[in-house]
């Protein structure tokens, strides 16, 4: 079997689980890729099941699907969580860094694999100025902080945080005036990546242009009011406002980018 028919078989028994037992049940971390490949979009509303998924936070990259019997009455799975704590199977891990060390992303993440845990059992690692913060399964949390006590070359100090205590670094954001000819796909990359239109399509067929964490394969696509737009490599933009048309024709719209 590939890969993706793995990820499609371990989703459907969790689909599966969840309706027989009448209980919520949850896949591994996805990365985004995953999660498309998951076919999400076409399992939110499954036998009776709802379908979910959350990293932890809101701006996640890597989510849990999360399967959800539509008698538990469920309508936002964050909200759910932030009610009912002992529910949320994801947790966090405070890693504090020893002074002299410069760690990255990278650092965190391959001495969190040298202690033989699976990046499935991992979410987000989100770097900031005295350490980090790893999302993971309340399962393994313990575990982490017992055992993490080096990255790189640096010494780490680890504890066991609730998920909703964690501090999330300030992200540099500028909004930006744009006029567009209207409010496809396309004219929104050009206009906001500052890419010509005519190779946006190319973006488009690598699958690597996602709106709202799920991939589009259409230049022609729509993006509404509040969408996110993330282009791999070239970052991520939010269409802020839909401010109207001008006499002309042109949309005028602000777009929040990413600095």
């Amino acid at each position: 079997m590939t890969d993706k028919e793995i990820l499609l078989s371990r989703i459907h028994d969790k689909k599966a689980e969840a309706d027989k037992n009448v209980m919520i049940t949850h896949s591994a971390f996805l990365s985004v890729d995953e999660i498309n490949d998951s076919g999400f979009i076409n399992i939110k509303n499954y036998n009776g099941v709802k379908a979910f998924h959350f990293g932890g936070f809101s701006e996640a990259e890597r989510q849990v699907i999360f399967f959800v019997p539509e008698c538990f009455g469920i309508s936002d799975i964050s909200e759910y969580f932030s009610e009912c704590k002992d529910d949320n199977p994801i947790a966090a891990v405070k890693v504090i860094k020893d002074r002299f060390s410069s760690l990255s992303h990278r650092d965190y993440l391959g001495a969190i694999m040298g202690l033989g845990i699976k990046r499935e059992l991992v979410g987000d690692i989100i770097t900031c100025d005295f350490g980090a913060y790893i999302i993971c399964f309340k399962s393994i949390a313990s575990f982490i902080v017992e055992n993490l006590t080096r990255g790189g070359r640096g010494t780490l100090n680890c504890s066991v945080v609730d998920i909703e205590n964690v501090e999330l670094p300030t992200e540099k954001t500028e909004i930006r005036f744009h006029s567009v000819a209207s409010l496809r796909l396309d004219n929104i990359m050009s206009s906001g990546f500052n890419i010509p239109r005519s190779v946006c399509g190319e973006y488009v067929n690598k699958g690597v242009v996602f709106i709202n964490s799920v991939r589009v394969l259409k230049v022609d696509a729509p993006v509404r009011e509040h969408d996110k737009l993330v282009v791999r490599g070239k970052g991520k933009i939010v269409l802020e406002k839909v401010i109207g048309e001008n006499k002309k024709g042109r949309v005028h719209i602000n777009i929040k980018h990413y600095l």
